[in-house]
């Protein structure tokens, strides 16, 4: 069982590099969706945007040290889960509008 669960949490760990190694897809999207070419889910943005919030504004559990940081590190991980899934769409659309080009 230990095996299964290292193994899982190391592709998470991989996953979340990803996100990072693929951060120009990451702001090719973010731009897109800005200039109104492409939508992002309204949970992608409803995450985002309430992540954010969440995390800047120190009105959850700040004031009990590592509480706090856990809470927020939690936060920021459902972010970047979120924007790997979204990516991946983003990829997909993008794939699909140059084959219509075609």
């Amino acid at each position: 069982m230990g095996k299964v669960t290292s193994v899982s949490s190391a592709r998470q760990v991989k996953e979340g590099w990803q996100l990072l190694r693929n951060r120009k897809t990451l702001w090719c999207m973010l731009r897109e969706s800005w200039r109104g070419n492409y939508k992002m889910s309204f949970l992608t943005s409803a995450i985002m945007v309430l992540g954010i919030l969440y995390v800047v504004i120190p009105v959850d559990f700040d004031w009990v040290p590592f509480v706090g940081w856990i809470d927020d590190g939690l936060v920021i991980f459902f972010i970047i889960k979120r924007l790997q899934k979204e990516t991946m769409r983003f990829n997909r659309h993008k794939a699909m509008e140059r084959r219509r080009e075609c």
